[in-house]
């Protein structure tokens, strides 16, 4: 192709994307125009009808969107109130399967320095147990907490088996309405073991 059919090719090809350009503006202009002439006719129509017509369409109009207000705001508080409602129910059933969970946690701690330690059997039965309330009443934070450390706790070095299991602590003190604000890695773990801190310090070293 020789260098004159390229150059009016270009020419050709720019002249009809001038072509569409003006055709979208034309249209899109007829549209503006049709809207205002809309409009226009709107606003002749409503100053041809009596005053005291105008007023009642008027304060029909306000009812009509305040009663929609209304309903919307209703229907907001009610829901918002049902969550609320059913929130605290689940967290006040949980409260005890949550407590009876650190008091078996405290008796396994405790147990490993006591002569009579917790047997298998019974930790077997606490976590079934425990297990049962959260599938019912936990958040799903907390399910998936549990079942992580039910899966891996026997898999895990001490140290790890310590630190996962606080993550289930900590997403049992959300459920029940707690912030992590402030809190660390090991400072509940610390009101288990005294030294936890010094060991996390040694294992990140």
């Amino acid at each position: 192709m020789t260098k004159k059919k390229e150059q009016a090719l270009g020419i050709i090809a720019l002249l009809v994307l001038i072509a569409l350009v003006c055709a979208v503006v034309h249209y899109i202009w007829q549209g503006v125009v049709a809207v205002g002439n809309g409009v226009v006719a709107f606003v002749q129509k409503i100053s041809t009808l009596d005053t005291v017509l105008i007023i009642a369409l008027i304060s029909a109009s306000i009812t009509i969107f305040g009663l929609v207000v209304n309903s919307v705001i209703s229907i907001f508080l009610k829901t918002s109130e049902y969550k609320n409602k059913a929130r605290t129910e689940l967290r006040t059933k949980m409260e005890k399967p949550y407590a009876g969970f650190v008091s078996f946690i405290f008796d396994i701690l405790m147990g490993i320095k006591s002569t009579n330690p917790m047997n298998e059997a019974e930790m077997t039965k606490s976590m079934t147990e425990f297990s049962k309330e959260v599938i019912l009443y936990g958040s799903n934070k907390v399910v998936k907490k549990w079942s992580a450390y039910r899966t891996s706790a026997a898999k895990l070095p001490p140290i790890d088996n310590l630190k996962q299991l606080e993550s289930v602590l900590y997403a049992i003190r959300k459920d029940l309405g707690f912030k992590k604000r402030r809190m660390k890695e090991g400072d509940i773990l610390s009101l288990f073991i005294n030294d936890i801190k010094d060991i996390l310090k040694k294992k990140e070293a």
